[in-house]
């Protein structure tokens, strides 16, 4: 039995797919709900792994520490069976990309579920919940892998289908929409740009535990801005049954398995660009404590102020990103998904082969601080260029009736490259930090081949597909 969503009065929320409704900065009143939702949520995330394998590797691993874990034993020899685990930095590694990773598959169980059966608002409902229950018990040594496997389930019903609202406010010629989705990854980035000065000094200079709580109450205020709004929100993305589905998909074109295929295919580039860039929170913290001359006036800037620079950085990349994207618009000459991907594998490249030339060059004398920050130039330059199209493309071109579970596949992409960064953070004890960041710009650059490679026949497929929608309509 399909349960049914309450459909609030007409009056209270306006039709998806309003263009009249532009009561936040140009964009539905509904995006303005979720984008101060995915503030909190990020503010939460990207504070929690700005200090995990710190957190982990330094204090909560440690013998004396990890056997009041509730869980520790049989988890750290599931970890050394399974990844080769051994020294507190391998199994901090190995956990922080088996949990982000875990964390990023669950959408494709969250989507089928908003899209099939509960709708995606009562999936958001009811998983922001779980994840604020899941951040409380963070703080809490005994509960922390509690909390992280409810953080990681609470995750699951909301990522996807927060980012399925987002597509169901615009119809699917409306040029807000990659702009809509730009401007999310701003609101990820401000969450981003804020929780390292918060969270991350709370935990490096005062305690551990009031860096997480920091980031428990971020996702607290992220469940109330989401619920203060539900009115304003679509009733429900189109769920509905498979035949239905069926119908809808079977157009004139190219078969819906090839368009899936190409969307899965594109995958590949952004999941070898995501191994790279997200060792920036994982080694990259260990590597600048170590490493980096931190040194200015006297005060030592903390590793994880590093990821407060991220933010920053990655909101006027991604503001300067959709200027060009409009005004490319404008004109007619607006590049094609795939070239904007391979700009963002390139630009991931020539970051990791900035940490890898200044590690060679200085030896063992510490790097200066003004190339790691020239790293997160280029590596924040790139988020808009892969992120935001892909999102865009995925609830551009998906086919009816899967474009909230696509959103979930989508999201394995960061599971798999998740997995690749906590693997290859296992080796960084066992090589020289140039070579280990070598490695890096190696595997964004694969992604770029790989885009360059298949993108034409890739465009083709997408093409097909949205002149067969059109030709229904």
């Amino acid at each position: 039995m399909e349960l049914a969503e309450p459909v609030p009065p007409a009056a209270a929320s306006p039709p998806p797919q309003d263009p009249s409704d532009r009561a936040f900065f140009g964009h539905p009143l509904a995006f303005g709900h979720i984008f101060a939702t995915e503030v909190g949520l990020a503010f939460a995330y990207y504070g929690l792994i700005s200090i995990l394998t710190l957190y982990m590797s330094t204090h909560l691993f440690l013998p004396g520490t990890a056997e009041g874990v509730i869980g520790f034993g049989p988890f750290s020899r599931m970890m050394e069976t399974v990844f080769g685990a051994t020294s507190p930095l391998e199994l901090a590694s190995a956990t922080f990309g088996l949990v982000t990773g875990i964390f990023y598959a669950t959408p494709l169980i969250g989507g089928l579920i908003g899209d099939r059966w509960l709708g995606t608002r009562t999936c958001i409902v009811a998983g922001l919940p779980i994840q604020t229950l899941g951040y409380a018990l963070l703080v809490f040594e005994p509960t922390f892998l509690i909390g992280m496997a409810l953080m990681v389930v609470g995750g699951g019903l909301v990522k996807s289908n927060l980012l399925g609202q987002v597509g169901a406010l615009y119809g699917p010629e409306d040029p807000r929409r990659t702009r809509a989705f730009g401007l999310f990854l701003i609101a990820v980035n401000i969450g981003g740009f804020i929780t390292p000065l918060v969270v991350g000094t709370l935990g490096e200079k005062v305690s551990w535990s009031s860096g997480l709580a920091a980031a428990a109450v971020g996702m607290a205020l992220s469940m109330l801005a989401y619920l203060s709004g539900a009115r304003h929100f679509p009733a429900r993305r189109s769920v509905q049954p498979a035949a239905a589905a069926t119908k809808a998909s079977a157009a004139p074109g190219p078969a819906q398995g090839w368009v899936v295929a190409a969307l899965l295919l594109v995958l590949v580039g952004s999941m070898l660009n995501i191994g790279a860039y997200n060792q920036a929170f994982n080694i990259f913290p260990v590597w600048a404590r170590e490493h980096v001359d931190r040194q200015i006036g006297g005060f030592e800037v903390p590793v994880t102020w590093f990821s407060t620079l991220d933010g920053i950085l990655t909101i006027v990349a991604t503001a300067l990103a959709v200027k060009i994207w409009a005004w490319q618009a404008r004109g007619g000459r607006e590049p094609r998904e795939t070239s904007r991907l391979m700009v963002g594998c390139a630009l991931t490249a020539c970051a990791f082969m900035v940490l890898a030339l200044s590690a060679a060059a200085f030896g063992d004398a510490k790097v200066h601080i003004l190339l790691p920050i020239l790293f997160f130039m280029l590596a924040d330059a790139a988020l808009p260029w892969v992120d935001t199209v892909i999102m865009a493309l995925f609830t551009r071109v998906g086919p009816a009736g899967l474009a909230t579970s696509l959103l979930g596949v989508y999201y394995l992409s960061f599971t798999g490259g998740n997995l690749l960064v906590g693997r290859l953070g296992q080796a960084y004890e066992h090589m020289a930090p140039s070579a280990f960041w070598g490695l890096h710009a190696a595997m964004a650059g694969a992604g770029l081949i790989w885009l360059a490679v298949l993108g034409g026949w890739m465009n083709r497929v997408y093409d097909a597909s949205m002149r067969a929608r059109a030709g229904q309509t």
